[in-house]
Order: C-alpha cells, then structure tokens, then sequence
C-alpha cells in the first residue's frame, strides 16, 4: 500500500502557479514568511497550508502576475500622459455588452475620463491603463452604492483572493458590479449589498471577474 503523502488540492495549486511564474520555493517562504524547509515539507506532503497561508499566497501571485502582464493591446483611444494634474482613464458603460461579457472589448466605450493624477496616486499604484471607470446600474448594491455611481476598477485583480470585496463581473453575458465571496473551489457567492436582493451562488466558470473596484463616488 503507497503510504506517501499526498498533496491539497490548494497545495497542489500553490506549486504549480510557482512553476507557471517561474518562482523559487524560497520566493514562496520569503512571501510567507516561512522557513524556506517548511515549504520543502508541503511540497511533498509532509506539511500543510494553513488557510492564512494559502490567502497570503493567492495574493502574492496575483501581485506577481499584475507587475509582469503588459497592457493589453487595444483599438481604442489612445491614453495620452497626464496633462493638468490628470490621468486620463478608459469610460466604459458595463451596461451596453456587445458580445458575451467576458472581455473588457464587449463593453460599448464611452471615450475617457480625466481623473486628479494626486488623488489617483493615493488609491492605488496600479498603472492608469489597467484601471476602468465604469457605473453603478440599479440599486442591488444599495446603499453601498448608488444608481448611476462611478467606479473605478483595477483589471490587475483578477483573482477572486478576497473574501466580500467588490468587483466588476460578467454572469451569463451580462456585467456587474457585485460582493463575491467563494463557497467551494467551484462555486462562488453573488452577493448584493440591499437586503431586499438574495444572494445568488453560482458555478465559478460562468463567471468572469473584470477587476476589483477600488474606488467610487456619487453623482449629485
């Protein structure tokens, strides 16, 4: 009978993003803290991750991963540098989907918006041409947010590695602003912020994260 260790499903996905990103055991243990022969342990089983550990690791891929994907390629206005003290940032109306949703080139493109370089500086250190001004429709995230609020979004943020953060999504085709919360490895919580809306659990490939929102402000 093999009585060798076996590996997690969540250990096992640690290892092969490292190997997917070309990382060291030791670039694992120096983001986790960790002596680098407890990751030498894991890596055969004799160790397991702990919940924190896997979160923190989750996070640290995607950290990763955001510093070294280029901007993607696009036929739309060109992002110019700031000018005046502002940046400008691709508008799109997440309500007007021209394909499945699922890209951020199915969304109808409102032009740019001219957002305070200062003030951009201070929400986030992602780069200008990976964030998207969008907005709310509806009052499901009431009183979160309200209809027709601004957002901006982070599409560096990709991976659902936050539990009950906000994020700009696409279900069945049609896009959203929503909480997500993971259930199990293929299921994820919908959630809205008004009470009077229930929650939707749905399979975790009908759903497509655009990014994160990390910023919003209300119209007047």
């Amino acid at each position: 009978m093999d009585s060798k260790p076996k590996l997690t499903p969540e250990a096992a996905d640690i290892f092969r993003r490292l190997d997917e990103l070309g990382l060291k055991q030791r670039d694992l243990a120096a983001a986790l803290s960790l002596e680098e022969n407890k990751i030498s342990k894991a890596k055969v089983g004799e160790r397991q991750f702990k919940a924190a550990e896997v979160l923190r690791s989750r996070e640290w891929f995607a950290s990763v991963e955001a510093k070294r994907v280029p901007p993607p390629k696009s036929d739309h206005l060109p992002l110019r540098k700031a000018e005046d003290g502002s940046i400008p940032l691709r508008h799109l109306d997440m309500s007007l989907s021209m394909g499945d949703g699922s890209s951020l080139d199915n969304y109808f493109e409102e032009g740019v918006f001219e957002f305070d370089a200062n003030l951009l500086r201070l929400i986030t250190r992602a780069p200008p041409e990976r964030l998207i001004v969008g907005q709310g429709v509806g009052d499901s995230m009431f009183p979160t947010l309200h209809d027709q609020d601004m957002v901006i979004f982070d599409t560096t943020q990709t991976h659902l590695n936050a539990t009950d953060k906000i994020w700009a999504i696409s279900l069945f085709g049609a896009g959203g602003i929503k909480r997500l919360r993971p259930v199990s490895r293929s299921r994820v919580l919908i959630m809205s912020d008004n009470p009077s809306i229930s929650d939707q659990e749905v399979d975790a490939d009908d759903l497509r994260i655009l990014g994160r929102v990390i910023w919003s402000a209300r119209r007047h």
